[in-house]
């Protein structure tokens, strides 16, 4: 009887082991799959919003070039200019909300923070804060720093691998031509050739 106490003790203890590990592994599980699916949601959320916001950057350049302020970028002037502007200001109004909404509080102030330096940039495109070129290209410097805290806020709490490589505050690159290439005469036979500095063909003129 006492064998048959024991045995039977040893088979709850195992079911019970068993349901026990079949609960924790299934809840592991689970929350593995929903810190996946939110990770998932938070990355297209914040890719969103900061298309939006470069969006706002790019349309308050040209609206501002339209003025001579900023000589780098192409003019773009009328109402439909301002209604661009607006339309990308509501979509990064949406886009910044749901960034509220899921985001974490570090992402989340960081981001209201470049909403403040975009909408900066959008009163001045907008004529509702005057600015020389001095002032416009600080206050860009200003929304490119910030840009670049959203990211590394992003970045950390998605835990991106690899190190963050921020833009450059400060002017912005201006390209320019290459040196032109001298060139020299080249005799063969009664012909001139004109072969690049440095350059041989490997045969007798």
């Amino acid at each position: 009887m006492t064998n048959v106490a024991v045995t039977l003790l040893a088979v709850l203890v195992g079911a019970l082991t068993t349901f026990a590990a079949t609960i924790l592994v299934d809840r592991m599980r689970f929350h593995r799959e929903q810190a996946r699916y939110w990770a998932d949601k938070k990355l297209a959320a914040y890719a969103d919003y900061l298309d939006a916001v470069k969006s706002m950057n790019r349309i308050s350049r040209r609206l501002v070039a339209g003025r001579g302020i900023d000589k780098r970028a192409a003019a773009l002037e009328g109402d439909d200019a301002l209604a661009l502007l607006a339309e990308a200001e509501s979509r990064r109004a949406g886009a910044s909300e749901l960034v509220t909404l899921i985001g974490s509080a570090d992402v989340v102030s960081s981001v209201r923070r470049l909403n403040r330096e975009v909408g900066r940039l959008e009163w001045i495109a907008r004529e509702m804060l005057d600015a020389d070129e001095e002032a416009w290209e600080a206050c860009n410097q200003a929304y490119v720093g910030q840009l670049n805290a959203v990211h590394e806020c992003a970045r950390r709490e998605l835990r991106i691998p690899g190190a963050h490589l921020p833009r450059e505050v400060g002017p912005p690159w201006v390209p320019s031509l290459p040196a032109p290439r001298r060139e020299t005469p080249v005799t063969r036979g009664d012909k001139y050739l004109l072969k690049p500095d440095g350059e041989h063909d490997g045969r007798s003129a």
